[in-house]
């Protein structure tokens, strides 16, 4: 039987886009499963829930009208620059809104071990998706019995070894993020060697949709902006209508309600 997944990359605030992507996406094709890494992790969490296009859009924009990330000088390095108060308040509400109706995971990473782990959503806490999103260097890394967890995204923003994990055979992909910034791409050269080797998926079984162009930089992307955030949802609305105008969706039989 096939098994159809979507996977959500990281991306930051930049993950608007990914609202508006689904938006559209949703109305063609139907999923088993739902991945999340990051930020996707939270929007995963949302889509896997039943959450419509109009709630999870107004759960953006109000995150946003309530106020921008503050920086801070943290005590430990390791508690980042910006006061997660708004993550924290959107994941809680998430998470009391929303619990999945369909297979869901999301991905964190052993920090110590520079390890990508899967957590079932039917396990889920919201420490995870705190743990999730918990970009280093920038929001508090998420400690979880005696393992220090950080960003799913850490060592990939699109983790499509997790859909081969979870037996998918096709997949459509909103990778918000194609390409790290450039201080991502530094840290993480030297440890290319330890990173984990993705399982490879099928080509003609994946499609993975991008925005048609850069949404900004590093820094729009880790501040809620009201505007910003509604022209990303535009952005990716208009992006999916003309991918998926132009692109044969992998196996489309397969996906079809």
């Amino acid at each position: 039987m096939p098994k159809r997944a979507l996977v959500l990359s990281g991306g930051g605030l930049f993950g608007a886009w990914q609202v508006g992507a689904w938006s559209v996406l949703r109305q063609h094709v139907t999923f088993d499963a739902i991945i999340g890494v990051s930020i996707g992790s939270l929007n995963g969490w949302a889509i896997a829930g039943g959450a419509t296009p109009e709630e999870l859009t107004a759960l953006w924009l109000d995150t946003a009208r309530r106020g921008d990330n503050k920086l801070r000088i943290p005590r430990n390095p390791l508690d980042g620059i910006l006061d997660p108060t708004l993550f924290h308040e959107l994941i809680s509400s998430l998470y009391s809104r929303y619990q999945p109706r369909i297979e869901y995971h999301a991905v964190i990473t052993d920090l110590l071990r520079l390890k990508p782990t899967l957590i079932d959503g039917r396990e889920l806490q919201p420490c995870h998706l705190e743990a999730s999103c918990a970009l280093l260097g920038m929001l508090p890394q998420r400690r979880i019995g005696n393992t220090l967890y950080t960003d799913g995204g850490f060592l990939g923003a699109l983790p499509l070894w997790a859909a081969r994990q979870c037996h998918a055979t096709h997949v459509v992909a909103l990778n918000v993020m194609p390409r790290m910034p450039w201080p991502v791409r530094a840290v993480l050269k030297p440890l290319r060697g330890l990173r984990a080797r993705p399982q490879k998926l099928s080509a003609e079984n994946t499609l993975i949709l991008s925005p048609s162009k850069p949404l900004g930089h590093l820094k729009q992307g880790l501040l809620w902006k009201q505007a910003e955030i509604a022209r990303w949802i535009d952005v990716g609305r208009a992006d999916a209508e003309s991918a998926l105008a132009n692109t044969n969706i992998p196996g489309q039989e397969c996906f079809m309600a």
